[in-house]
């Protein structure tokens, strides 16, 4: 009987051992499986971010290329609508001689003397009244100049200098510097005037064409208010590597309200509207 009883003492403990190990069989099961399904939950979840960092990247880049091309439209919108046969965007400059100079029946003198395209009498006297309104009075030091003037005056600005000790070369590069070379000078078109305001003009009786001019009032006010009648400021600063001409903020040209306020609200440069209108 005792010898019954061990035996079944000693199956129930087999049991006991078997069933722990199945439990902690489940139990590493268990554990397993949470892993895995935690380890899927991750993958899902850096999907669901790869995926929507991809749609937030779409998203922005197709923004950004839909304002550029709004604001292209925009710009193309803006452009005026120009001939660039139109008299008034002739091109003239150290590097574009003119092609045919200006007929004298088609230029008319000013109340100060002076001559100029006959098409932009008003407009320059609308500007000095609103000038002389706003209490700068205008002061005309140049308007239209022949070709064979221009040649005069360049002539006798280097006998001046070679007088002084300068070669004929140095004297030459030197004028250069402050005269156009004749053919090449806007001033043959009759579109184009030079400018200052009364009081510059009464206080720099010796160095009237100065670009300390720009810093004045007057200066500043015909910088913001000329391109509403036509004119832009040719030679604007920091521009040099275009026109080849040192800032003039005295030197006007006229090109018409709508081109002129472009070219200005864009810090354009003559150059650079007639090479965009070219792309049109």
């Amino acid at each position: 009987m005792k010898k019954y009883y061990g035996i079944i003492a000693a199956v129930s403990f087999l049991a006991i051992v078997i069933l722990s190990v199945e439990i902690g069989k489940g139990a590493v099961l268990n554990e397993s499986v949470r892993t895995q399904s935690s380890l899927v939950d991750t993958a899902l979840s850096t999907a669901d971010s790869h995926s929507t960092a991809a749609s937030v990247t779409e998203s922005t880049s197709h923004a950004t290329s839909q304002q550029s091309e709004e604001t292209s439209e925009k710009e193309s919108d803006d452009f005026p609508d120009v001939s660039l046969e139109d008299w008034s965007m002739v091109l003239v400059g150290p590097k574009n001689k003119i092609d045919q100079e200006i007929a004298q029946s088609g230029l008319a003198k000013l109340s100060n003397g002076y001559l100029v395209d006959k098409r932009i009498v008003s407009a320059y006297e609308d500007l000095a009244e609103a000038a002389d309104q706003a209490g700068y009075p205008l002061v005309m030091v140049s308007a239209y100049r022949s070709v064979a003037y221009q040649k005069q005056i360049f002539a006798e600005n280097v006998a001046t200098l070679m007088s002084r000790g300068d070669s004929q070369e140095e004297a030459t590069k030197t004028t250069k510097l402050t005269f156009t070379e004749p053919g090449y000078s806007e001033h043959h078109t009759g579109l184009a005037i030079d400018v200052v305001d009364k009081a510059w003009y009464q206080d720099h009786t010796t160095d009237v064409l100065d670009h300390q001019f720009g810093d004045t009032d007057g200066g500043k006010w015909i910088q913001v208010h000329a391109r509403e009648y036509g004119f832009i400021v040719r030679y604007p600063k920091g521009k040099y590597a275009i026109t080849q001409i040192d800032y003039e903020p005295w030197h006007l040209r006229y090109v018409g309200v709508e081109a002129a306020t472009y070219i200005e609200d864009n810090q354009l440069t003559f150059e650079e509207f007639i090479d965009q209108a070219k792309e049109r």
